[in-house]
């Protein structure tokens, strides 16, 4: 990732978390007075009740664009100068979520498992086992890596056009994010 284009989804954070606030503050506002107008000036009642509403709608598109291009950007290595997107990817590192995601891959095994999670059993089985392991860190962009392999359509794992070899790949991937602990610290 470039580091224009690290800056550019910086700038536009801020912004959508700035349209995101303006809206639900005006939004808020303009639905208080709209009940305010049905005593005052009914005429302006049902507007301001649009207008609320609307705002409200805006609010939360800002929000999901947001929450999107955090979420994309949590598996790019450069973009963690973002502090944002630092958090959202260090928050798939405790071990509270590590465990969960341990318990995830190990369902993928469960019997009947389809073809392709079969012939990388023994890798997945050796994630999980690392995932569950509190005496290594993972990097948080392995992490990351971990929970697009679990929940993206579009991953390896739930992908059923997707060969094997790319979920042996992908799962090696994230293998290599585990370190020992330094309990030096």
């Amino acid at each position: 990732m470039y580091a224009r284009a690290v800056e550019d989804a910086d700038l536009r954070l801020r912004e959508l978390r700035q349209d995101e606030w303006t809206r639900f503050i005006l939004g808020g506002l303009a639905l208080a007075l709209s009940l305010v107008a049905t005593a005052v000036r009914p005429e302006l009642a049902i507007p301001l009740f649009l207008g609320g509403l609307a705002l409200g709608a805006l609010g939360v598109r800002a929000a999901v664009e947001h929450w999107e291009i955090v979420d994309r950007l949590a598996g790019e290595r450069d973009a963690h100068v973002v502090p944002e997107i630092r958090r959202r990817a260090a928050r798939e590192t405790t071990m509270e979520r590590r465990h969960a995601l341990a318990d995830h891959v190990r369902s993928w095994l469960r019997e009947p498992a389809p073809e392709r999670v079969r012939a990388a059993a023994h890798e997945l089985e050796a994630l999980a086992t690392e995932l569950d392991d509190d005496e290594l860190t993972l990097d948080p962009v392995s992490a990351v890596v971990c929970v697009q392999l679990l929940t993206d359509p579009e991953s390896p794992l739930l992908d059923t056009a997707r060969p094997p070899d790319e979920l042996r790949a992908r799962v090696g991937k994230i293998r290599s994010g585990f370190s020992a602990r330094n309990l030096a610290a």
